[in-house]
Order: C-alpha cells, then structure tokens, then sequence
C-alpha cells in the first residue's frame, strides 16, 4: 500500500464545508492525479467523480461540529495561535494533540493526516507524536524575525480561500495590529477573485498592496492592485497601494510599531519586503 491509493475530498455541500472524507481506492496503475468532485453528502460518501470506480473498500470521515469518524473536542489555542485538543475516533478519545502550527485550518489538517495513517496501520498514539512534533514548511505562515517589536511573517497565500484562513490564524497570534501585505499573483487571477480578495483581506486591520505579480503573463486585462484597493476602500478598509517594494517598505518602517504583526503574503517574491525590513 501506499499513499496514492487514498483520496482526501472535500466534504461540501454548496458552499458549506462540513468535513472532509478519505475514501480508499483499489491499487491504481497509475498516480491518482484528480478527482473532479461534483458532490459530497457529507455522511453516506455518495461522490460524483471521473475515477470510473463502482466501490469503494473504505470510507472515513474527518471535521469538527459534527458527527464524524476523525474528530477533535476540548480544542484550546496558546500563546501563539497553535492548537491543542483530544482526539476522538468513533466517538473514543484516541490521543492528546499539540500542534506546533496556528490555525483551525491546520486542526482539520492533522485530523486528516490521522485518518490517512490509520489507513497505513499507524495508531492514533503514535502518530500523535509525529503530527505534534511537525512544525510545517517554508512559506507557510512562516515566522521570520522581528525588528522593533514588530513579529514578521511570510505566507504563500495567493488564494482567497487561503488569506482567509491564514488571516483567521493570525487573529490568534499575539499582535496589537494586524498588518498584511500582499502582492497579487498574475493579471488573470486577480481579475478571476478580485471580490474574493478584498473580502478576505478585509480581515485585517491594514492592507498594504504591491504591483501584480506577472509570472508568465502579460497584462492584456488592464488590471492592477489599485482595483483590489478600490473595493477595500468600499469597505471601509485602510487600504494603500505602492508601485515599489522600496515604497513599501520605507512606509512600513514609518508605520509599524512595538508589538503589530506584519504578514508578507503571495506566491511571487513579496516575501524579499520582510527579509530587507529584518535586513537579510
């Protein structure tokens, strides 16, 4: 067995995300690359898919408030946003989880990793240490220092779905303002979530924009971050918008205090503006 033969889907209805279901598939001559889900009803694993499978050997659901095989109670946040909860498999309390990474996102995470390793034979205590113990990737909600009191971090975030619940864990996170700055990733995806992104990013307390990351495009759409900050600006949002990381990073060093939380946030090379402010 091995890790290709299990698919972790979303379990949605519309746009309610109730949990998430892993079902075991028979051996696959080749890597399972997409699923193409339509639908999930979020107990009975009625799935809507491409994969041409009549059956599958095994179903298991993972999610919080709700009746689920994976799930976490008496869940607490420390200091810096990280969770700690018992978890519970069908209806037992399993093990004690302390995770090392900030976030509900990362609660569902863990639940899903716990699923698939028990898939693998792997029992809940024992893959509670190695789940406790992972302290995540680069670029991930990623601390990176701090200069004058003020905590920086960098984020990979260039989805609305993502700055949402990086925004939501950083919330949590010790800070007096929140302040995140974000550079969108291509003229196409930025058209494509525009109110997306200004719903997201309205999380926080201030919203510093850097130009379009272009990557392979040119823009043919007329699109830039000034139309991001126009609809911050219609929610009431502080809101700027400088055409230079220098800019950004001059009026930073002039705003930022002891104690505010500064995100760098895109898949581009925003994060270059918290290494040059720690001086990198």
């Amino acid at each position: 067995q091995d890790l290709r033969n299990y698919v972790i889907l979303n379990g949605k209805k519309s746009t309610d995300i109730n949990g998430l279901i892993i079902q075991s598939l028979p051996p696959v001559s080749k890597p399972l690359m997409r699923t193409n889900v339509e639908e999930i009803d979020g107990r009975d694993g009625d799935i809507v898919t491409n994969l041409g499978y009549a059956a599958y050997s095994k179903t298991m659901t993972v999610g919080l408030h709700g009746d689920f095989d994976f799930t976490a109670k008496n869940i607490s946040y420390n200091e810096f946003a990280c969770a700690e909860y018992d978890l519970y498999v069908n209806g037992n309390c399993a093990a004690h989880v302390s995770l090392k990474l900030p976030g509900e996102h990362n609660v569902y995470n863990s639940l899903a990793a716990f699923a698939a390793a028990s898939q693998l034979g792997i029992q809940p205590e024992k893959a509670a240490g190695s789940i406790s113990s992972f302290t995540g990737v680069d670029r991930r909600f990623q601390f990176k220092g701090e200069v004058g009191g003020v905590k920086i971090v960098d984020d990979y975030a260039h989805h609305p779905d993502e700055i949402r619940a990086t925004l939501k864990a950083a919330v949590n996170y010790p800070h007096k303002k929140l302040w995140v700055v974000f550079q969108p990733h291509t003229y196409t995806r930025t058209k494509a979530f525009l109110d997306g992104f200004a719903d997201a990013l309205s999380l926080a307390d201030a919203v510093v924009l850097a130009p379009i990351y272009a990557a392979r495009e040119k823009n043919t759409l007329g699109i830039s971050s000034e139309n991001i900050k126009e609809l911050l600006d219609k929610k009431g949002c502080e809101c700027y918008c400088f055409p230079t990381f220098d800019e950004i990073e001059n009026f930073l060093l002039e705003n930022c205090v002891n104690g505010d939380l500064l995100i760098t946030m895109g898949a581009g090379d925003v994060y270059i503006i918290g290494e040059k402010l720690l001086g990198q």
